[in-house]
């Protein structure tokens, strides 16, 4: 059953490389980018079965995250941007 959560996370982030690649928009690829991180903290967790595997998903599950914030982020400024331009 473990191998096929690894298998299914697994796909799923290769068909999110994909897509970072065929997508034209940045605001698009943000959120990609984002999938991606957390398939590769699960992938993590789920291979490295010992404490500092966990340590090790954690941290980057952590940082990860801190992207995703970023990520956030960026949408807005670009909203924002987007929103300024067709003002002018």
């Amino acid at each position: 059953m473990e191998s096929l959560v690894t298998v299914t996370i697994g796909l799923i982030g290769i068909i999110s490389v994909i897509k970072v690649f065929l997508t034209k928009s940045r605001a698009l690829k943000l959120p990609i980018i984002c999938c991606i991180n957390f398939c590769i903290a699960a992938l993590i967790a789920l291979y490295i079965k010992s404490p500092m595997g966990a340590v090790a998903a954690v941290v980057y599950f952590a940082l990860s995250t801190v992207s995703s914030n970023a990520i956030a982020h960026t949408l807005g400024e670009i909203d924002k941007m987007d929103e300024f331009e067709k003002k002018r």
